[in-house]
């Protein structure tokens, strides 16, 4: 199949040799542009804090967040650094670290996964979106949490339209990137509509448009469950 992929160009490396193992063909499709967030004092104040090792877990939710606070500094070895997916982890491992991978992004799985983190300080660094639940998941299981956006996404102005003229899918990869797509229940009649995950899918029932499927947070979990 010939699948359409809202991805960052930032973020695109090595997407069309992961679905060529999977016998489709990708296109990159980039809604969203990067840029710097709009305050960098949260993302200066982690990074420092991290190379001086008074955060004890570092999230990553994205290997761009990565390099946007490898660029300000390194954490302490000390630091026990977690990546959302294994794109994000091998980010961390090109800059020397090691990190856990956790799959499935989800708050309460995120949560379960990190075990005890009474008393912990947890730094969190992210697009500029806010993810409250995220958040209050990990503050109620007693963890101080210090985030940061490390960079702002905005629309890129890009119509999708004539892309998916020859596509047989497309994957939305956040609901950000849905949203700034222009992209309606009409287009979806003619061929398979995918969300990464469920608040992907969320913010896109709200537009009338109702995925084929849901995916678990990454673009492997979708590849899967299209075969």
């Amino acid at each position: 199949m010939k699948i359409a992929v809202t991805k960052l160009k930032e973020k695109s490396e090595g997407i069309p040799e992961l679905f060529r193992r999977y016998g489709h063909e990708a296109v990159i499709v980039s809604t969203m542009s990067a840029s710097d967030p709009t305050d960098p004092a949260p993302l200066i104040r982690l990074a420092k804090m991290a190379s001086k090792g008074e955060i004890d877990i570092l999230i990553f939710t994205s290997a761009l967040g990565v390099g946007k606070l490898f660029e300000r500094a390194k954490p302490a070895k000390t630091v026990r650094i977690v990546s959302v997916g294994p794109k994000t982890a091998k980010k961390v491992e090109e800059h020397g670290f090691s990190s856990e991978v956790i799959a499935q992004f989800s708050s309460e799985h995120f949560a379960e996964y990190l075990g005890d983190i009474r008393g912990k300080t947890i730094g969190i660094a992210r697009a500029e979106v806010p993810n409250p639940e995220l958040v209050e998941s990990l503050a109620s299981r007693g963890a101080t949490i210090i985030e940061a956006p490390a960079y702002r996404l905005e629309p890129a102005g890009k119509d999708i339209a004539d892309v998916l003229k020859d596509a047989d899918a497309v994957i939305f990869t956040s609901a950000k990137s849905f949203e700034s797509a222009g992209f309606n229940h009409d287009q979806a009649r003619t061929f398979k509509v995918i969300a990464i995950g469920e608040k992907t899918a969320e913010a896109m029932r709200k537009l009338g448009v109702i995925p084929d499927i849901i995916g678990s947070g990454t673009l492997e979990s979708c590849l899967e469950m299209l075969s």
